[in-house]
Order: structure tokens, then sequence, then C-alpha cells
């Protein structure tokens, strides 16, 4: 059962998880993990009050659905010829990306599964899934719109969400300020996802748990 903790409950459970896996001979960490797990700790100790799961009980698969579910939510599977006035798109996937990620085909094509399975390589290589949740849905999110930007907000933010989520905000009102004519007509979705990602916060700080 998830539950809030404190700051010195939150750092005894990680520290006993670490110790668990010890034991259990899991293969240590990779210098990606200790870099986010670092972030962690700061943010810590700068919201003592932040609510996290408990990483014992939280599994990681639980984490990466919630951050798919809220994604495709916002993405829809429609096929979109010019993304961005860039390239082809399917379920917020670009061609491009797809193709880094390994798929083959034409993303029109994409099943529900290449979809999942293009995600969850994502999903790893942002580094949110050694991030709590709702942190984790917050960087997988903004790592899916722009990589580089998303680790700027998270180095930049220490892992406050609210910061993380202010400086994701003025990122878009900035392009839409620069270069109206091309950006402009995303500002409104933009906030709108934003607000998205603070209603699943607020929810999850209200103690409605996971949705996926």
């Amino acid at each position: 059962m998830l539950r809030y903790m404190n700051l010195v409950d939150a750092i005894l459970a990680s520290k006993q998880l670490s110790l668990r896996r010890a034991r259990d001979g899991s293969a240590p960490g990779r210098t990606k993990d200790t870099a986010f797990e670092a972030v962690l700790a700061r943010s810590l100790e700068k919201s003592p009050g932040t609510a996290i799961a408990n990483p014992a009980e939280t599994s990681r698969d639980v984490k990466f659905r919630e951050g798919l579910k809220f994604v495709l939510e916002k993405e829809g599977s429609k096929f979109v010829q010019k993304d961005g006035e860039k390239e082809s798109s399917r379920y917020g996937i670009l061609q491009s990306t797809a193709a880094y990620y390994g798929y083959k085909g034409d993303v029109r094509n994409l099943s529900r599964a290449d979809v999942e399975a293009i995600y969850r390589k994502v999903w790893e290589k942002s580094g949110a899934a050694s991030l709590p949740f709702p942190l984790s849905t917050v960087h997988f999110d903004s790592y899916v719109n722009n990589p580089a930007a998303a680790k700027r907000f998270l180095a930049k933010s220490q892992g406050n969400v609210e910061t993380y989520l202010r400086l994701r905000e003025q990122r878009y009102i900035r392009l839409a300020e620069i270069k109206p004519g091309q950006y402009g007509k995303y500002l409104k979705g933009w906030k709108n996802r934003i607000q998205g990602l603070r209603n699943m916060v607020a929810d999850y700080g209200q103690g409605k748990g996971f949705r996926a």
C-alpha cells in the first residue's frame, strides 16, 4: 500500500532498498541511475514535505504505465503528416524516433504493442525509471516532447516537480514569443498539457494513488 513519508522515512527506505538489492546479488546501478538518485536526494533536502511513494512498494512497471497512460492520453492515436512542421508521427512518436528505437516500418502502421515497446525504451533512456512518482511521469512526458530540454529541467529543478513544470511552461512561452508564427498556435495545447500534469500531481498528493 502506498503511503506518504517524511524526509527521514524516504531516505531510510531508499537505503534499505539498496541494501536489499546488494544482499540479493542484484547488479549495481548504472552511473545514470546514481545521478538521478542524487537529484532525488537534493530535492528531498530542499523539500522535506515532498510526498513520494515508498520505493520498495512501487514497481517500475506501474510507474511506466502511469507515464505511458498520460502521454497516450495527450498524444492520441491519430497519424500526423507534419508533426510540428517536421515529419510524420503517430501516438506522439516521430518517424525518426521510431527508427532510432528499432522500428522498421512506417509510423502510420504502429500497433499498440509497437508503441509500448518504443515508449518503454524512451522511458529507460530518459531516466524516468529511476525517479519517484509523480516526478517520473512529469519527466517522461517532457522527454517525449524534447529530450534535451527535459534534462535541463530536471537538473535546474533539482527534482522539485512544480519548479520543473514552471521551467517547462516558461520555455513554451518564450518559444511562442520569439517565433509566434511557428509556435504560437501550439501554446494553448502546451499549457493544457502542463495543467494536466499539475492536476495529476495534485490528485496524487490528495491520496488518490495511481490511475493506470
